[in-house]
């Protein structure tokens, strides 16, 4: 895909469910109580927190979709988690393209609630090889 300075590329996804997050930890090794014990959870962190890496899947498949596969070979992402996101939250991932040229491709991105409170956000960077 030719992605040019300024592009931008937006994906909505679904709220997921307590059984997704179960699941996700069960493959994942992420099954600590504020993920997986719901009275735990509310009592500490006011309820479920789903695993950052959970919010971050459609970030790679954006990617994938972007970079084919050049995102497996030849790119890094960088990755700060800033809020919680809660069983339920719809989150809008935003890549906007920051640099684009033979060498080099910068893309910056945010995952964020619908009220525009960014959960997550990062660069991605494509070396040419």
């Amino acid at each position: 895909m030719n992605l040019k300075k300024n592009d931008r590329y937006v994906a909505t996804i679904a709220g997921v469910a307590q059984e997704d997050v179960n699941r996700f930890g069960a493959l994942h090794g992420t099954t600590g109580r504020t993920h997986t014990d719901p009275e735990y959870a509310a009592r500490h962190f006011g309820g479920i927190i789903v695993q950052g890496a959970l919010v971050m899947a459609p970030v790679m498949e954006l990617c994938d979709r972007l970079l084919g596969e050049a995102w497996y070979q030849d790119s890094e992402i960088e990755t700060k988690f800033v809020a919680f996101t809660r069983l339920g939250d719809v989150v809008t991932v935003t890549v906007d393209v920051q640099e684009s040229s033979p060498a080099l491709l910068r893309l910056g991105y945010a995952c964020a609630l619908p009220d525009g409170k960014v959960v997550q956000a990062g660069t991605i960077t494509r070396r040419a090889g």
